[in-house]
């Protein structure tokens, strides 16, 4: 068992998926699935700009257009709304990176890593979702179990050595194989999710195809090496 996978086994204790399906007693309305839809987007909308500690209930109420008591009624708490949220950014998201790495095998490694970031950045430039929110709430906890759904990066990470391991047969070390994955997330987190910082640092636009190419380069000088190293097993 890696690192990552453990770290994932002792996270489920804390899980509240469990209980995302109690509703609060009450009436259910009319059009359920499309109120809790609406509170879903408005939650995403909300933590995308608020950390999880900074954002209320009543903001995302407000964002949804429903009242307050709407929000305790479909999830019953914040905790469980942001578990719920990254839940669905998760499953949204894992059938997109499992297609990043759709045909690298019949690749030269050099060419195939660099399709693989430009698969990766066209999709995460466009929908910066997971990666904003994790940049906002890194920042503001002590202890990472602080935010529900924490767990959700770590599947990440972990589905993303599974399919590497199955389309392209890792021949590194397992600590290599597992450092490069951190480290790519952790640069991705702050390249892509803080992108608005990072680019005014280099005195360009966030949203310029510009900057997109300075993070492929920069991607490309970091981790190809490191890339092809785990692959090569040397």
């Amino acid at each position: 068992m890696t690192g990552i996978e453990k770290k994932i086994r002792s996270s489920s204790a804390h899980s509240p998926s469990d209980n995302l399906k109690k509703k609060a007693k009450g009436r259910p309305l009319a059009n359920d699935g499309n109120v809790r839809e609406r509170i879903l987007k408005a939650a995403r909308e909300v933590f995308i700009l608020h950390s999880f500690k900074a954002a209320s209930t009543r903001m995302i109420a407000k964002q949804a257009g429903v009242e307050h008591p709407m929000i305790h009624y479909y999830f019953g708490s914040k905790e469980k709304l942001f578990y719920a949220m990254a839940e669905t950014i998760y499953n949204e998201t894992l059938p997109v990176q499992e297609a990043w790495f759709d045909g690298l095998e019949r690749m030269s490694l050099h060419e195939g890593f660099s399709l693989f970031i430009d698969r990766m950045l066209n999709y995460t430039m466009k929908t910066p979702d997971a990666l904003r929110i994790a940049a906002l709430n890194a920042v503001n906890i002590g202890d990472i179990e602080e935010i529900p759904g924490f767990r959700f990066i770590l599947m990440s990470m972990a589905a993303m050595r599974r399919i590497m391991e199955e389309k392209l047969k890792l021949r590194g070390p397992n600590r290599e194989i597992e450092m490069f994955i951190y480290c790519f997330f952790s640069i991705m987190i702050s390249f892509v999710g803080a992108r608005s910082c990072q680019a005014q640092i280099l005195n360009m636009n966030p949203l310029d195809e510009k900057y997109r190419a300075w993070v492929k380069d920069a991607s490309m000088t970091l981790f190809y090496p490191w890339f092809k190293k785990i692959l090569i097993g040397q």
